[in-house]
């Protein structure tokens, strides 16, 4: 199929001289260091009146956000979270960086997050925490997870990395659980190269997350010294993130309405569904337009083969996350030092290769698109150009089936 279009994504990430000008403003200050300039306790403060929570605290990245909350709430060895097997290898390891064991479950193929039902036959005796993961910016159904919280006695920590600005019934993911992780690696909806943001609605909690970050010195009303290290953000990756902040309402509505551009022009298209959103969800930040793709509808071409073909068309897409949590050697001890292989305790993760991930695996294998925010941030011409592509492979579906499955 000969390329008609040269479609090219906004370039990643969006910046100007602000940013150039806030990052100058912290170097000629000389004060560099989180606490001695007001760059990051000022952010702490502008995060948590944007987002809704009464506490934030800014650390080095979106990793140590989960290690910190979870060593906040109290959770360490033998304790087991529970988390979706379709996510970043960062959750499961936070979990083990807090010596508590990793335990995922399905997803539900509707919105990619942990299946509440999932959740629930996964709990045991030794069950401390659920961690909800908001893929692609769709919210996962945190009604349920916290209705099943709430009976079980467990803390809520929200990965909303890929989610910031999303809202469920007009309150901002990463707010209603005890807990809300952020991110602000070079992917995500702020960035700053690295960074991450812990918000909470308790103050003891947030008290003892800036302990952790804080070498466990004691902070606020605590008086005594927890095992802590040095997690603080930067002066130059706050003022940096401030100017971010600024631009993330406007990049969300520039998302959202080219997202539903393609809705309305996709919508039509057979094997190709894009995600619908569930009617509590008042705002999606779409840090990727999903898309679930039927190989069935399309004679039986595979995913991987049409996604190659739509590349050739200048239209990159992903397949999102290749390798899921129960297959990951980390999680199950394989391959681990003795001295790492010690963390492990209690259940471990006995379901590997197990086939009780039906869902994730299928979703992975054969259905999931990924369309990358660059995407959604171009023009209408640019996002219309990514539908005719799109309409050219599918009128030409049958040139593909020569191809074999991608496999």
């Amino acid at each position: 199929m000969e390329n008609r279009w040269a479609v090219k994504a906004p370039e990643w990430p969006i910046f100007d001289e602000k940013e150039v000008e806030a990052v100058t403003r912290v170097a000629r200050s000389g004060k560099w260091q989180y606490g001695l300039g007001n760059e990051g306790q000022e952010l702490e403060e502008q995060f948590a009146e944007w987002i809704g929570a009464k506490h934030a605290i800014a650390t080095i990245n979106g990793t140590e956000t989960m290690t910190l909350a979870l060593k906040a709430a109290g959770i360490g060895p033998g304790d087991e979270v529970i988390m979706p097997t379709t996510t970043f290898i960062a959750c499961p390891l936070c979990v083990l960086l807090a010596g508590a064991v990793t335990v995922p479950v399905d997803i539900d193929p509707s919105n990619l997050a942990m299946d509440p039902k999932a959740v629930e036959a996964a709990i045991t005796e030794r069950t401390r925490a659920i961690m909800p993961v908001h893929l692609a910016g769709i919210p996962a159904d945190i009604d349920a997870i916290m209705e099943i919280a709430k009976r079980h006695n467990l803390i809520v920590i929200e990965d909303t990395a890929q989610a910031q600005g999303s809202e469920w019934k007009g309150k901002k993911a990463g707010t209603i659980g005890d807990f809300g992780s952020y991110s602000f690696q070079t992917a995500k909806t702020m960035v700053s190269g690295d960074g991450g943001m812990i918000t909470t609605d308790d103050k003891a909690l947030a008290d003892l997350c800036r302990s952790y970050r804080q070498f466990g010195l004691p902070q606020g009303d605590h008086s005594y010294a927890v095992t802590g290290g040095n997690y603080r953000i930067s002066e130059f990756v706050a003022a940096v993130l401030k100017v971010q902040l600024g631009r993330v309402n406007e990049l969300v509505d520039r998302r959202t309405a080219n997202a539903e551009f393609l809705n309305r022009r996709l919508g039509d298209v057979p094997g190709l569904h894009p995600f619908q959103l569930d009617k509590r969800v008042t705002r999606c930040s779409y840090l990727a337009y999903s898309i679930r793709y039927e190989a069935d509808e399309l004679e039986g071409v595979h995913r991987d083969v049409f996604l190659k073909a739509l590349a050739a068309e200048g239209i990159s897409m992903r397949t999102g996350y290749t390798t899921l949590v129960h297959e990951m050697p980390l999680c199950n001890g394989e391959n681990l030092r003795p001295e790492d292989l010690r963390r492990f305790t209690g259940r471990n993760i006995e379901a590997a290769n197990t086939g009780k991930f039906p869902n994730a695996e299928h979703a992975r294998a054969n259905t999931t698109i990924w369309a990358v925010q660059n995407w959604l941030l171009g023009s209408q011409d640019v996002v219309d150009d990514i539908a005719r592509a799109v309409y050219k492979v599918v009128e030409n579906i049958g040139a593909l089936k020569s191809v074999g499955d991608g496999q």
